[in-house]
This record gives structure tokens, C-alpha cells and sequence, in this order.
């Protein structure tokens, strides 16, 4: 198994984790359509691997690779004001949770190969009594 993909799964698992220690639930079950969500897995996360960016080192230094997710959290609230202001809460408590420091842990936490994570936005949809987020996110750690 590469030591990179070992990398990217860790990545993987600590973005759920630091998500879950936000408050946000997940699970193994896919659900066709959120009515299917049961209502104690609101705020419902699903982290969706996009792939990855690869620089090209000459062989200088040690190369880097940038993965690139979508990281969605659903909402419910039958009051469309108190949606809104979830999904504005979400949008700070998701952006501000996801960080160096707090993607190097676990099985990162003595290499630190994590060194950026950025947040290019977020975007937000309410269909009822729903609330839709994804989150484009990029992490980028050093090759190994």
C-alpha cells in the first residue's frame, strides 16, 4: 500500500472527525433523498473525495499533493429564518474547525504532513425544510 494513500486516508478520517467533534453526524448508510435521514443524524455530514493536485518536484525538495473534497452538511428546521441562521452557523463553525493544526492528529500527528487547508467557499441551497451545504475544501500535504 503507498505511504500516500495512507496519507490521504488519514486526511480523510481526521476531516470526519474534526467535523464530528463539531456536531456533526455520520453514517455508513447512503440515503437516496434527505427525507430518508433520520432526524437524530441532523446536521447529517458526507465528505465526497474529488481527487488530488500533483506537483511536479524536479526532484529538489519533497514533492506535495493538494486533495480536494466536498464536504457537505444538511440541515433541518421547519422555520426558514432559524434554517438560515443554521446554515450561516455551519458555514463559520465548519470553515473555523477545519485547520492545520487540527488535521494533524491522529496518525498525522508526529509526521505534521498536513501544511495548508483552505476553504474556497461554500455554497447553500433550502429546498422546505432542508438545508444544503457543500464546502469546497483543499488540503495540501507533503508527499512521502
Amino acid at each position: 500500500m503507498s505511504a500516500n494513500f495512507t496519507t490521504i486516508k488519514a486526511i480523510t478520517d481526521n476531516v470526519q472527525s474534526v467535523l464530528q467533534g463539531q456536531g456533526i453526524k455520520f453514517s455508513r448508510s447512503t440515503f437516496e433523498d434527505e427525507k430518508a435521514i433520520p432526524a437524530a443524524l441532523f446536521p447529517y455530514g458526507e465528505i465526497k473525495y474529488k481527487g488530488e493536485d500533483f506537483e511536479y518536484t524536479h526532484g529538489q525538495r519533497a514533492g506535495y499533493a493538494v486533495g480536494n473534497f466536498d464536504v457537505r452538511v444538511l440541515l433541518q428546521d421547519r422555520d426558514a429564518i432559524n434554517l438560515m441562521r443554521l446554515t450561516q452557523k455551519w458555514t463559520h463553525a465548519v470553515r473555523d474547525a477545519l485547520t492545520v493544526n487540527a488535521l494533524n492528529i491522529v496518525d498525522l500527528a508526529t509526521s505534521k504532513l498536513v501544511s495548508w487547508v483552505n476553504v474556497d467557499g461554500v455554497t447553500a441551497e433550502h429546498r422546505a425544510e432542508y438545508g444544503f451545504m457543500s464546502f469546497a475544501v483543499k488540503i495540501r500535504y507533503r508527499e512521502t
